[in-house]
């Protein structure tokens, strides 16, 4: 939130509790990354601290998110990416859906993913 100036009350939804949440920790137990999905199949809410990006946190808490909401027998799966993280969510085949939009002040595309369920 203080790194992208983005206040608690913008960020703090109250759809918290019916959301299924990961959380990455360190080798210490420190928190260093989370997400949620939520019942309708959003995910969001994916932050990694500044000094563990580019080591795979992001990653292993989208794949985490997406094995759960394969579990829950999810047709596809929905997210609002900033346009910087775009190329992030290409890689796991999410495809852009729409227009840009701002969210926070900050602009944002919706991307899809159809997902295979087992």
């Amino acid at each position: 939130m203080r790194e992208q100036g983005v206040s608690s009350e913008m960020e703090w939804d109250g759809l918290d509790e019916a959301c299924h949440h990961a959380v990455a920790l360190s080798a210490t137990g420190d928190a260093i990354g989370c997400g949620r999905i939520s019942p309708e199949g959003y995910i969001g809410r994916i932050a990694v601290l500044s000094e563990w990006r580019g080591k795979r946190v992001g990653s292993s808490l989208l794949e985490l998110l997406l094995d759960y909401a394969r579990s829950q027998h999810y047709a596809q799966v929905e997210l609002g990416a900033q346009i910087q993280a775009v190329p992030f969510y290409l890689r796991f085949n999410f495809a852009e859906v729409g227009e840009i939009f701002m969210d926070a002040n900050i602009p944002h595309i919706k991307m899809q993913l159809r997902l295979k369920n087992c």
